[in-house]
């Protein structure tokens, strides 16, 4: 589907197996995707083992249904955008991403090494309570689209999903307003503008892909820097297989 075809949906089924055993899961299975920036057409997992374990490890492909779902979706009615974008991704080339989940380590698909640094905090709406890197000299990887650090974050998502949701959720109480204090004050300024949501996680929804309306569900929110500021996208799976991220207008209630 879209821009990024950041499918980092899991289907339950998958999820509990990895989540139990850490084992490999079956081939065939949604398996969600590993990042490349926020609006690149990103690899499809195709093979994941130990998730969650010290050996966590993900490999992934661009395919012509990301591809074309990407057009679908960006580029809605240019007939040389799928001939255009597989010539110019690499249908072969493997990436792959590990981690040692318990040991806050990541080596994602730019084959560099990073440490876990807790989570960002929220004086910025963009990527607010995700994981946050050290590289291998010792500096923080900002969470802006060119430095890469939110890609690496949905990466150890997708590989350590267990400490990824329980760093998440530590942070929480951090981010919480003071008891009595006024919220306004509290609340930073970009916090302030981050716009409301207007689908939630689990909710069926219609998508446009193309120039028909396709059922959808959605499977996860996000929020990016946009033209004009702070916007919301949806990470969604179709009926049709299709999986992606698209903006609100691309969607509407059922």
């Amino acid at each position: 589907m879209p821009g990024p075809i950041l499918n980092r949906c899991v289907l339950a089924g998958a999820m509990a197996a990895m989540l139990s055993g850490g084992g490999a899961v079956a081939a065939g299975a949604d398996m969600g995707t590993l990042a490349l920036c926020s609006k690149c057409v990103n690899p499809s997992i195709f093979s994941k083992s130990g998730i969650g374990t010290a050996n966590a490890v993900a490999q992934a492909r661009i395919t012509r249904a990301e591809i074309e779902g990407w057009c679908a979706n960006w580029q809605p009615g240019d007939r040389n955008c799928v001939k255009q974008q597989l010539a110019s991704e690499d249908l072969k080339k493997v990436y792959r991403a590990t981690a040692n989940c318990t040991a806050g380590r990541i080596t994602p698909i730019d084959g560099n090494s990073y440490t876990l640094a807790g989570v960002w905090d929220n004086s910025d709406p963009i990527g607010a309570g995700r994981s946050r890197w050290r590289d291998a000299a010792g500096r923080i990887v900002p969470r802006d689209n060119a430095s890469g650090g939110l890609g690496i974050a949905q990466q150890w998502e997708e590989l350590c999903p267990a400490s990824a949701k329980g760093a998440r959720a530590a942070a929480a109480p951090a981010e919480a307003p003071v008891a009595g204090a006024k919220t306004a004050a509290a609340a930073p300024r970009s916090a302030q503008a981050l716009p409301v949501d207007e689908f939630a996680v689990g909710q069926v929804v219609l998508a446009k892909f193309g120039s028909d309306w396709v059922r959808a569900r959605i499977t996860g929110v996000r929020h990016l820097n946009g033209p004009k500021g702070p916007e919301t996208a949806y990470d969604v799976r179709l009926e049709n297989g299709q999986r992606g991220i698209v903006p609100a207008r691309m969607l509407r209630a059922r």
